[in-house]
């Protein structure tokens, strides 16, 4: 007898608040003694990746964990995006801690020989309007085609997030181009988001 298994989770039965999918109850414990003030996501390299290719991206971390692709990351694993945007707005939730969203601005790893998108219209076609899919997923009503797919992901009252930092430990002439495009969309729909 052959048997192929597609996905196979070893998390326990229950979880932190009884979430679906979920995180570990011991560990959350442990955070939410912490209170945290707020939560940063995704963080840390992983929105720059080595290459645009391999960062993080959102949209392919929500919905049913075994259709999320997973992505091969710049410290040389596979990262199965399991904990995805939408747990991580909900654990913010949960621990009543302030969202801080990071998002990519069309460069990967610096220290890495980034790849740096220099054309302003496809750093706005393709970066800029992630990030605003990204708020609208968390914020944006019920009738919007982001808000809509996070309805039907579970949550229909909108999350919070009340910081985005542009960029992840980015500099220099390209990066502040970049920074000023995303500031005048961010603000433009959402004035009431602090941009780090």
């Amino acid at each position: 007898v052959t048997m192929w298994f597609d996905i196979v989770s070893l998390f326990p039965k229950h979880t932190y608040k009884g979430r679906i999918p979920g995180l570990r109850a011991d560990l959350m414990g442990k955070l939410e003694e912490l209170r945290p003030r707020f939560l940063r996501f995704p963080g840390g390299c992983v929105v720059e990746g080595c290459t645009l290719d391999n960062r993080i991206q959102w949209k392919r971390t929500v919905g049913d964990i075994a259709q999320r692709p997973g992505h091969w990351d710049l410290w040389g694993y596979r990262a199965t995006d399991g904990l995805g945007f939408h747990e991580f707005l909900q654990l913010a939730e949960d621990l009543n801690a302030e969202a801080m969203y990071v998002c990519n601005v069309g460069m990967s790893c610096q220290a890495r020989q980034a790849e740096v998108v220099t054309d302003p219209d496809e750093i706005v076609r393709v970066y800029v309007q992630d990030t605003l899919d990204a708020l609208e997923y968390a914020m944006g009503s019920p009738d919007s085609p982001w808000g809509a797919l996070r309805v039907r992901n579970g949550h229909p009252k909108p999350f919070q997030i009340k910081y985005v930092e542009i960029g992840n430990e980015n500099g220099g002439p390209d990066y502040h181009r970049a920074y000023k495009l995303f500031y005048a969309a961010i603000k433009a729909k959402y004035p009431q988001i602090i941009t780090i």
